[in-house]
């Protein structure tokens, strides 16, 4: 009787010791299972393009982006409340188009009162010089009857001047694109209503490399294309060429486009810019676009070499379909990955599946 009592004292007591190694035992199994994967010495699979020399023929291609020719703001020329305003988003208007009316009836009744009180002014003026001649006045008070009339006559004039400007009116033709103001608001001289932008005649900036940019003169054509569009060409004809260059030795090229055909194309599209010109044909350092992981504004890739990646910046200058010339940055006979990209990182390991 003693020793089952005993046994089932020790029982009763290794339980809480069997149930804390197993919570002890659990808990590590869930930390191990939280803990990151050490995928440092996992070689990623990539596809790498071999760095090299190409030959660029009289064609030559530019990224850029469209951009209006001339934005202009149809402004308040008075100050009041907003009558009329006869337009909407995407609303077409013409220079010198009146769009909308400002509320000058009070101005109009202030001119009404000063008119009355130029016409008393001026008999007191009158008055005071019969006055000044039989000298039963003195001169100052002629003068500041002068001063009185010319300044009261002053203000009619700027009244008349304000309501004058009562009609709003478009300053250039284009396409109203923002709409600050609605009828029925106040507005004092100035405040700004709309925003008109000019797409018939669209502009385009292009960075154009030194190696080029002499080959290009004002007045040329040049063919822009954009895969909006496919199939369309558009001409732009040079109208600037900056003659600075940046610290990369690119310079700003600026061509105007006539906007007016079938297809439109808009402010803010992004366009290849195409100049054909004869030259005598280069060699540039050349990489698949591919390669880029953040795309052409922003040329960074990841170079190959004894099994490790390295994550590089480069300089890049003309595009040639597929290609885009390295400026600095790569060595020809350098490998660059293009394809597998997003899983790697600065020193990571890389194993090649195929060589471009």
């Amino acid at each position: 009787m003693k020793s089952k009592r005993i046994i089932t004292i020790l029982v009763i007591a290794l339980i809480p010791i069997a149930i804390f190694f197993g919570l002890a035992s659990n808990k590590k199994k869930l930390e191990d299972a939280k803990k990151p994967v050490d995928r440092s010495n996992v070689a990623i699979k990539v596809t790498v393009d071999t760095v090299s020399s190409k030959t660029m023929d009289g064609s030559v291609t530019q990224p850029a982006t469209l951009i209006s020719d001339d934005d202009a703001s149809i402004s308040a020329e008075t100050a009041g409340k907003i009558s009329s305003l006869n337009i909407q988003l995407g609303t077409s208007v013409r220079k010198g188009q009146i769009i909308g009316r400002i509320d000058v009836t009070e101005n109009q009744q202030k001119l009404e009162a000063a008119e009355l009180s130029i016409t008393k002014l001026t008999s007191d003026y009158e008055r005071n010089k019969v006055l000044l001649a039989g000298n039963a006045t003195n001169a100052n008070a002629v003068t500041d009857a002068k001063y009185e009339l010319d300044a009261k006559k002053l203000e009619a004039a700027q009244l008349r001047t304000q309501i004058s400007k009562a009609n709003i009116i478009a300053p250039a033709n284009g396409i109203i694109t923002e709409r600050q103001k609605k009828a029925g608001e106040y507005v004092t001289t100035g405040t700004t209503l709309a925003t008109i932008t000019n797409v018939e005649n669209l502009k385009v900036n292009v960075s154009v490399p030194e190696s080029q940019v002499l080959n290009i003169k004002k007045g040329q054509k040049a063919n822009i294309t954009s895969t909006s569009y496919s199939g369309e060409r558009f001409t732009g004809i040079v109208n600037y060429i900056s003659p600075k260059g940046d610290e990369n030795h690119n310079y700003t090229v600026q061509l105007s486009i006539a906007n007016r055909g079938s297809a439109q194309l808009k402010a803010g599209l992004y366009v290849n810019v195409e100049f054909t010109y004869p030259t005598t044909k280069q060699s540039f350092v050349m990489i698949n676009k591919n390669a880029l992981t953040e795309g052409v504004k922003n040329p960074i890739v990841f170079v190959y070499k004894n099994g490790v990646v390295e994550k590089r910046k480069l300089v890049t200058g003309t595009e040639q379909g597929d290609y885009i010339e390295v400026k600095s940055g790569l060595t020809v006979g350098e490998l660059v990955v293009t394809n597998g990209q997003i899983n790697l990182s600065d020193g990571s390991k890389a194993q090649i599946t195929q060589v471009k």
